[in-house]
């Protein structure tokens, strides 16, 4: 059985590691005495940015993964957790960045995109839910984006993803919620770009705040409209 001492509050799990948001998320809640776990597929660019936040002293693990296996991202997930703490955070950040069609797109295609765009965050919430829930603390979050609102027709995929990984987020809160467990999405209204009001460092002070409110003024879905 879980304990509470079976998982680890001052440490995040990163799915969907890269130098943009990902990073700063990292990087804020490592300024707040966070270690932190990158899951990404690449190994190359993930050791990259895992060296690059370690010179930053955040402690870093890695985890190469593809999340569009599903199965075999599961079973990553399930095994690390089983060996070693449950972190107390976790953010699902990936999302597969296509140019595509609704109506010409294949359904592999399509198919590919929702598991990466949603059901890789239900997987990672299935996996950890219950130990946070059994804990009675922690915090899920997954990045979400202004497509869920205004779905753009030559990104498709992505815009469907988003809708779904709002829903998602929502369902999970409900499921979680009366154990002391915090689930919501952040939507980010607007284009990500360093040096503007979208600055990912920005973005990423709503995910601490999100992560830090108290539980009479959770939301389940946080917006960022730039700042």
């Amino acid at each position: 059985m879980t304990t509470r001492e079976s998982i680890d509050h001052d440490h995040l799990l990163l799915i969907g590691a890269g130098p943009g948001v990902g990073a700063a998320i990292v990087r804020r809640f490592g300024r707040e005495g966070f270690s932190a776990t990158l899951l990404a597929q690449d190994p190359e660019k993930l050791e990259q940015l895992a060296e690059e936040l370690r010179g930053e002293d955040i402690g870093i693990d890695t985890v190469v993964a593809d999340i569009a296996d599903l199965n075999s991202y599961r079973t990553k997930l399930e095994t690390i957790y089983r060996e070693e703490n449950a972190p107390g955070v976790i953010v699902y950040n990936a999302s597969m960045m296509a140019t595509d069609d609704i109506l010409t797109s294949t359904v592999e295609h399509l198919r590919t995109a929702y598991d990466i765009d949603v059901l890789g965050g239900v997987v990672a919430a299935q996996v950890v839910a219950p130990a946070l829930r059994e804990a009675g603390r922690g915090t899920i979050l997954f990045t979400g984006g202004g497509f869920a609102d205004n779905p753009v027709p030559v990104l498709a995929s992505l815009s469907m993803g988003k809708a779904g990984l709002r829903s998602a987020a929502t369902l999970i809160a409900e499921g979680v919620g009366d154990d002391n467990v915090h689930a919501a999405s952040v939507t980010i209204v607007g284009q990500v770009k360093p040096g503007t009001d979208f600055d990912p460092n920005n973005i990423a002070e709503m995910f601490w705040t999100a992560h830090g409110d108290v539980k009479d003024q959770w939301q389940t879905e946080y917006r960022f409209e730039g700042k």
